[in-house]
């Protein structure tokens, strides 16, 4: 695993607390999920991009982005599970939280190329648990190769302008 962590308390989301009550009322979040779902640094990418960026509207995006990954965590497996669709294209499985509406557009892909790093992470961290469990996932398949992807992104993650990383201890693999 690589040292890439970021701070979540000091990427800046007007609202965040709000957003993370309306997520536990509306998502039926125990505690336990509320306070992983509110330090979770995926959870805070996503909702930071379109402020950061400078987009339209930023908290309405923000809102529906949180919701779309909410709905993939907590059901619609059936659509939302990894498969080998979604092999075609890196940011397949981000298609449906990377649209804005203007904004900053070198932010917003130094955002979505960091979540796409946490993916890879993620998916790499969890090998070998789905390749036991018979879950899919694009490395253990062979149609990812891990150290190719990593050295791309980490060309476009570990660059001076992204406002997204803020200083580096370790990303943790899985939704949270």
């Amino acid at each position: 695993m690589t040292n890439l962590a970021i701070k979540c308390e000091e990427l800046e989301v007007p609202e965040w607390d709000y957003f993370v009550s309306e997520i536990q009322t509306i998502y039926r979040l125990t505690d336990e999920e509320t306070d992983k779902f509110s330090n979770s640094t995926t959870a805070k990418i996503i909702a930071a991009i379109p402020f950061v960026a400078g987009c339209y509207r930023p908290e309405v995006t923000a809102i529906a982005h949180l919701s779309l990954y909410m709905n993939e965590i907590k059901g619609f497996q059936k659509y939302y599970a990894c498969n080998p669709l979604d092999d075609c294209d890196l940011f397949e499985r981000l298609e449906p939280i990377s649209h804005f509406r203007g904004g900053d557009k070198k932010i917003i892909e130094c955002g979505m190329n960091t979540l796409a790093y946490i993916m890879i992470e993620g998916y790499h961290k969890s090998e070998k648990f789905d390749a036991a469990h018979g879950n899919y996932n694009p490395f253990v398949s062979g149609n990812w190769n891990y150290k190719s992807l990593k050295n791309m992104l980490s060309k476009k993650v570990f660059v001076d302008f992204n406002p997204f990383i803020i200083i580096l201890p370790s990303i943790g693999g899985g939704y949270w």
